[in-house]
């Protein structure tokens, strides 16, 4: 009896100490896991809702393309199959991108000082009215800018026809791609907040940067100069106003 109390018993001293201590980190952990495990399957559910969603609804999007460019076909049997797929899929994941980034926000925010929850919250809602705005700016300008471009070229001996898996990869390297590319602010705000770079390293590497932003587009977009020329000025815009802006993040992190 003796025995089995004394083994019950935690050990004294600094060994004790530090094996409580890490059985405390141990149960922690366990617990943020279990709740990151929560937050994950609540985004995969979100996801395959609105990915069932894109499904049902990818025969309107087809219809879409067809009134733009006319008759679309696959050249593979499992092709027409896989770009629905692809539709519900990229419709899937923006429907479930908010609810995604609200999992993420409520997972780290207990751990953030106030000072840090203000400073995400705006980045979160900066970068999500910047991807929308890059989306509208591909769908209602680029797209179809590009597409009438192209389509010009076309004579009464050479008519399209279109592979419908081509067209949407065009079709999302013209939208998807803005939206990505309007980030260039926040992501360069972010160094800048973070101290690894300044407003004054930011005007001292201008014209090298204006020609990475020339690079990029050509990178991001579709090969056509079309679409390039369309990324290309906004990013060198949006690097403007990261430059304007970058004083106001740098004087917020000096006086924190």
């Amino acid at each position: 009896m003796n025995a089995g109390g004394e083994g019950d018993n935690p050990l004294p001293g600094p060994l004790g100490q530090l094996l409580k201590m890490l059985e405390e980190e141990g149960e922690a952990l366990v617990e943020h896991l279990a709740e990151l495990r929560v937050r994950l399957i609540v985004f995969a559910a979100a996801f395959a809702a609105g990915m069932t969603i894109g499904w049902l609804y990818s025969p309107h999007v087809l219809a879409l393309f067809q009134r733009a460019v006319g008759r679309l076909i696959f050249v593979a049997p499992a092709e027409a199959l896989m770009t629905r797929v692809k539709i519900a899929s990229a419709i899937g994941l923006t429907l479930a991108l908010p609810v995604g980034l609200y999992q993420a926000w409520r997972f780290v925010a207990p751990a953030l000082f106030p000072e840090e929850k203000r400073l995400l919250r705006f980045f979160l809602w900066a970068g999500s009215l910047l991807y929308a705005g890059g989306l509208a700016f591909g769908y209602w300008v680029v797209y179809p800018v590009s597409l009438s471009f192209f389509l010009a070229f076309g004579t009464d001996g050479l008519r399209p026809a279109i592979v419908v898996s081509r067209h949407l990869a065009f079709f999302l390297g013209t939208t998807v791609s803005f939206g990505i590319a309007f980030q260039l602010p926040l992501a360069l705000l972010l160094l800048v907040k973070a101290g690894i770079l300044t407003a004054q390293r930011l005007k001292e590497v201008r014209r090298p940067a204006l020609f990475a932003c020339v690079v990029a587009a050509a990178a991001l977009t579709p090969a056509d100069i079309v679409s390039h020329v369309l990324m290309a000025v906004p990013l060198v815009l949006l690097y403007e106003l990261a430059v304007w802006l970058a004083p106001r993040f740098e004087r917020k992190s000096e006086s924190a």
